[in-house]
């Protein structure tokens, strides 16, 4: 069934629309054979469907998406929704979206919220690049600013909200991922040192100095990690600490508020 899921996603590639077209062309003659015996013969070398095409539709758009870039899941739509929340009923305007990769879920913020300005940020220039280019494809008109650095290394003002999903793969982890995960999806944007919680340590440690009072972090996790994470945050005086599932029911977000930094 997975096979046929993917042909019907290839196809619906080269004719340019969605499922429907399919059947709506389904006793068409197909005039672009040989561009499908292309997209097929990528496929079968184990290349991901999403890199295949080009894009991955994440909260309803499609994104770019190359091998610069984590292909954006399903799972954290989530991670965007609580963001949403906590922004609506705080009132949030500013916020900020740490290692963005494909900038899936800054460019969804900006999109879906009331925000007066979004920061994303990452520390691959390559990934940058790809951001920009769905930004101008999708939010053209937003105002969406670019930073290049190391988690905070480039941001020099305080925002209401940051949203991060980190590499969080430790070593064991990394070498039981599929293949075609660690073949052609960068490894930068999956695997973390100290066990997988390096990012998180930095995140909890450093975050309160670029918050308002009263901002918040919403954290994607692996599903193993909450606890830990809910435990750095609360070490590190955040507030409201909470655990979130996506729809298979696994732990996928922490989010938590910022008290009054005086570091």
């Amino acid at each position: 069934m997975e096979a046929e899921a993917e042909a019907k996603v290839l196809l619906a590639h080269v004719y340019g629309g969605d499922f429907s077209q399919l059947y709506l062309r389904f006793f068409d003659v197909c005039e672009q054979e040989d561009e499908i015996r292309e997209l097929v013969a990528q496929r079968l070398t184990g290349k991901p469907v999403a890199y295949v095409i080009g894009e991955k539709y994440f909260y309803g758009r499609s994104f770019l998406v190359d091998e610069r870039v984590l292909i954006p899941r399903y799972d954290t739509e989530c991670v965007v929704q609580e963001a949403l929340l906590l922004a609506r009923e705080n009132g949030y305007q500013t916020a900020l979206d740490l290692c963005c990769g494909s900038g899936a879920i800054g460019v969804t913020l900006a999109l879906e919220g009331s925000f007066e300005r979004v920061f994303l940020s990452d520390v691959s220039q390559g990934a940058l690049v790809v951001a920009k280019q769905n930004k101008e494809i999708l939010a053209g008109d937003a105002d969406i600013r670019f930073l290049q650095g190391d988690l905070f290394e480039r941001v020099v003002e305080k925002t209401d909200l940051i949203v991060c999903n980190p590499p969080y793969i430790s070593d064991h982890d990394y070498r039981g991922l599929e293949t075609q995960v660690k073949k052609y999806e960068p490894r930068l944007a999956l695997w973390a040192d100290r066990d997988g919680y390096a990012f998180y340590e930095r995140l909890a440690k450093e975050a309160p100095r670029y918050l308002n009072a009263g901002g918040a972090l919403v954290l994607e996790i692996g599903d193993t990690q909450a606890e830990r994470v809910c435990a750095l945050l609360k070490e590190n005086g955040f507030v409201k600490i909470n655990t979130g599932y996506d729809l298979s029911g696994r732990p996928r977000f922490v989010s938590a508020t910022a008290t009054v930094y005086e570091g």
